[in-house]
């Protein structure tokens, strides 16, 4: 149903309304028959959106117009940061017991790739992950491995050059990093390789979530000693289990 404002955003909010309540998504004549705007103009406006990323469309010949990508990962975003992290808990304390190394989550935040919860056995390393701290962008294993997933904007506010040189096995040019990133969409997973402290080595997973992308991660870290004494896979195997389990949990949230 329209509503008093006539301005160009109250229309596109007109919309976006009305397409959100509609479960099954609205074809632009129901559009615009909803918002009681002439068809050339819905048509226009809806075009923008989808443009923008804020709508999707289908593929049929009368279009089913739906709530985009980019408004999921919006409205996800804006979720209450301690509802994911209880949720986060429960997934790295398991990973934490099973492993007997300091397991964690991450999550995208406006100002860098932040730490929401980490479980750390008696031996396990408990630098770096707390929760509330941001990690660096082109040297955690965990920001790498949510930034790997993130347009070249969002690329270019995280990764402002001069990088910063933690350790001597730091990356610190942009196109390095960029191909790790690259690495990461192959693999699906990332490394950081005493990167941050010379003695510590991680591995972390994306937590790819319906309808909003990557903007979690999970990872193990521990001493390099202790780390390389298995393979990969030994590690990888589990933690991608939990990156999926997680990824079920933190879908059923909402925005307040």
């Amino acid at each position: 149903m329209a509503t008093n404002g006539s301005g160009p955003i109250e229309r596109y909010f007109q919309i976006v309304e009305i397409v959100a309540a509609s479960h099954d998504g609205l074809t632009l004549t129901d559009i615009a028959q909803l918002t009681g705007l002439p068809k050339p103009t819905a048509h226009r406006l809806v075009r923008t959106l989808v443009d923008l990323g804020i709508l999707a469309s289908d593929d049929t010949w009368y279009k089913t117009f739906r709530i985009g990508a980019r408004m999921w990962r919006m409205l996800h975003l804006g979720v209450d940061r301690d509802k994911a992290s209880a949720f986060a808990q429960l997934v790295v304390d398991d990973l934490a017991a099973r492993f007997g190394e300091t397991a964690y989550v991450v999550r995208l935040d406006r100002t860098g790739v932040l730490s929401i919860a980490r479980s750390a056995p008696d031996q396990g390393h408990r630098l770096h992950v707390l929760p509330g701290d941001h990690l660096p962008a082109h040297a955690a294993a965990s920001a790498k491995a949510i930034l790997a997933y993130q347009d070249s904007s969002m690329l270019d506010a995280y990764l402002t050059e001069p990088l910063e040189r933690l350790t001597p096995f730091t990356h610190t040019s942009r196109d390095e990093v960029l191909a790790e990133f690259e690495k990461v969409r192959q693999t699906g997973y990332a490394i950081c390789d005493r990167e941050i402290d010379e003695n510590i080595m991680a591995y972390a997973c994306p937590v790819p979530v319906d309808n909003v992308g990557v903007v979690y991660a999970i990872g193990i870290t521990g001493p390099v000693t202790r780390l390389r004494k298995q393979p990969a896979e030994f590690w990888l195997e589990p933690m991608k289990a939990a990156a999926q389990r997680l990824s079920t949990m933190v879908s059923t949230l909402r925005a307040d």
